[in-house]
């Protein structure tokens, strides 16, 4: 059975967990301001000493995408990548509302894992682990809020998960009135771990680290600020 390391840093929510196969053996939740970079190595190797492993024993690495914090974000990629610079192991890429998701995979119902992007937008997605087939029944996207019942109205019961699901519950409840929302803990780095056992089965997974790239919905606040002062620039 292998062992795999996953990681979270999409959000302040930061999550580390390793297990062997899908077996969870230890994770650490932690909430981050601006310590984010700091703070992971070591996490990481204190994890693997607790638990009488090094760095070497780990077969498989998972690690979530976005979207998210870019910063977050950019952070565990870097560290990923980091890590493996003079090693070649498989990368499980695992997008932050799958593994949200992943948290209530015993449900019957299509889960809706919903992300605070401010600005009255959300980051959603749609699965349902209920039914063989296609699992992802609504693609990753940024939405306003305002349009969620729009994008929605196909699905008479769903269950609402996320932060974003907490932020906006009066709206959830007052729009999807079949609907619930289900609150569980934010920090999905068990579930990435999970998640990958699978795609890894599936020979799903990246080997060359160019290969591993954020996944954004929106693009970064500096390059939209600079693409509005190149604009303005052009018009005067």
């Amino acid at each position: 059975m292998k062992y795999i390391l996953s990681l979270d840093t999409t959000s302040k929510y930061s999550s580390v967990s390793i297990s062997k196969g899908e077996k969870i053996q230890i994770e650490y939740n932690f909430i981050t301001d601006d310590n984010l970079s700091s703070m992971l190595i070591p996490t990481i190797k204190f994890l693997l000493e607790t638990i009488k492993l090094n760095f070497n024993d780990i077969d498989i690495f998972g690690i979530a995408i976005g979207p998210g914090s870019f910063t977050g974000i950019r952070v565990g990629l870097s560290t990923i990548k980091g890590l493996l610079f003079e090693k070649k192991k498989p990368v499980i890429p695992v997008v932050t509302l799958k593994a949200l998701a992943y948290k209530h995979i015993d449900s019957n119902f299509p889960i809706i894992p919903v992300i605070d992007a401010k600005r009255e937008e959300v980051y959603i997605a749609g699965y349902n682990f209920s039914k063989q087939g296609k699992t992802e029944i609504v693609s990753p996207q940024l939405i306003n809020i305002k349009n969620l019942k729009i994008k929605l109205n196909s699905f008479p019961n769903l269950h609402f998960v996320g932060i974003g699901a907490e932020k906006h519950k009066d709206f959830i409840k007052t729009n999807f009135k079949k609907s619930k929302i289900l609150v569980r803990t934010p920090f999905v780095a068990s579930e990435i771990c999970k998640i990958s056992h699978k795609e890894f089965i599936n020979k799903n997974f990246v080997l060359d680290l160019q290969d591993l790239k954020p996944f954004y919905l929106r693009k970064p606040d500096a390059e939209q600020n600079y693409n509005k002062i190149k604009l303005k620039n052009i018009d005067t």
